[in-house]
């Protein structure tokens, strides 16, 4: 069997709703400092050979990527952002508690 030694480098590039279907297969694939906005990540027990360092995921369908050495997963200094509608509910409502709390104002 031959040995594969290249691998695919995406570097500083923004991602949006795209769907990536790492499933599978060996992807030799790494994205570095790169974003990805409402995109969905499909990964399986199978995915092998494929990392992301220094990457940004806002509104995606993952909250993590779990490192795996023994498969080839890298992991590292990545920043999952919770989906947009989930900080705008948060927000209004830590506004709410806030404004609830201050006193009434009196009149002079």
């Amino acid at each position: 069997m031959a040995q594969i030694n290249e691998e695919r480098v995406v570097w500083n590039t923004v991602f949006t709703a795209k769907t990536f279907d790492f499933r599978g297969r060996l992807n030799f694939c790494r994205f570095d400092e790169c974003t990805f906005v409402k995109c969905t990540l499909l990964i399986d027990p199978d995915t092998e050979q494929i990392a992301f360092t220094n990457c940004t995921f806002q509104d995606c369908n993952v909250d993590g990527i779990e490192a795996d050495e023994a498969r080839g997963i890298a992991s590292r200094s990545n920043t999952f952002e919770r989906p947009l509608d989930e900080q705008r509910q948060d927000f209004e409502e830590r506004l709410n508690a806030a404004l609830s709390q201050r006193p009434t104002s009196r009149p002079s």
